[in-house]
């Protein structure tokens, strides 16, 4: 079990080239994140309680579907991983650790990086 604490970082920070790599040739293949214990995982975003945008340490995204909502995602600052099915590897066997929250997840996919946010006009 891992805890992962994350600034978010908001993705205008990064350059263009940087959006450019992120983009996953093959999005929405089953995917894995190995060696997740040694901090593979830079940066999350939430999909709302449903899902998660995950980015390791070569700017490639993730996208894991949970089963059932996890109620304090859209809230988390950080998050935890257990991986006690796959060793050391992320999978769709593992569970995020959110709060008091345990969410399965369903699928992980390769993904690109989340939708930008609309700003809002007052």
């Amino acid at each position: 079990m891992k805890y992962l604490t994350l600034a978010a970082l908001p993705l205008a920070l990064l350059g263009a080239s940087a959006q450019a790599q992120t983009q996953a040739p093959e999005a929405g293949k089953p995917a894995s994140i190995p060696f997740i214990r040694f901090g593979q995982i830079e940066d999350f975003e939430a999909d709302g309680d449903k899902g998660v945008y995950l980015e390791d340490q070569h700017r490639r995204w993730y996208y894991a579907t949970l089963i059932g909502p996890c109620i304090d995602l859209p809230f988390a600052t950080r998050i935890g991983v257990d991986t006690r099915f796959a060793g050391d590897t992320l999978d769709s066997t593992g569970t995020l650790l959110v709060g008091h929250d345990r969410c399965h997840i369903d699928r992980l996919v390769t993904s690109g990086p989340p939708p930008k946010k609309e700003k809002r006009k007052h």
